[in-house]
């Protein structure tokens, strides 16, 4: 496909995906680099090859491309997932959560950008803002009783985390 119509990114990634599950990440990211060449403002190359540059370790280079993919295709919530459990990964947790912030503001239901928020808040001792992001995808999931649990779990920690401070 990409001898005909080497332009066709879909194609160079399904290739370096090929190449991912023989584990050849570098032809891949040889693949994705060559396709970029030509079409540079593909959001889906950047993001296959940042994929790529994290399994083999290029963390900063990883994190441009998964940036620039998101950036270059911001109607893709998961660009913007991707990129901030990168920079989260790389002790930069609150670039992640202004990611996942901005990318929830294009896409309200995206239960994978809520649970991300609801994860790195929590995970940055802001029991409030996870509360409010899991009260939010429960109105997308309200069946889920692992949400629920969560709710009551978040709620718990932040009725004690209000004692401790009225204590003080």
């Amino acid at each position: 496909a990409l001898r005909l119509s080497p332009h066709f990114a879909p194609a160079a990634v399904n290739l370096a995906d090929l190449y991912r599950q023989s584990g050849r990440d570098e032809d891949g990211v040889a693949v994705l680099r060559e396709a970029l060449k030509l079409s540079p403002d593909a959001g889906g190359l950047h993001h296959a090859l940042g994929l790529a540059l994290v399994r083999l370790k290029k963390s900063d280079e990883a994190l441009e491309s998964l940036r620039l993919a998101t950036e270059l295709d911001p109607d893709r919530a998961r660009y913007a997932y991707v990129y901030a459990v990168a920079l989260d990964s790389q002790g930069r947790r609150p670039e992640a959560i202004e990611v996942l912030k901005e990318s929830l503001k294009r896409h309200q239901s995206d239960r994978q950008t809520l649970g991300g928020l609801i994860n790195i808040t929590r995970a940055d001792g802001d029991t409030a803002a996870a509360l409010r992001y899991a009260e939010q995808l429960l109105k997308l999931e309200p069946e889920n009783p692992n949400l629920k649990q969560l709710i009551k779990a978040l709620k718990d920690a932040d009725d004690q985390g209000s004692d401790d401070q009225g204590a003080q």
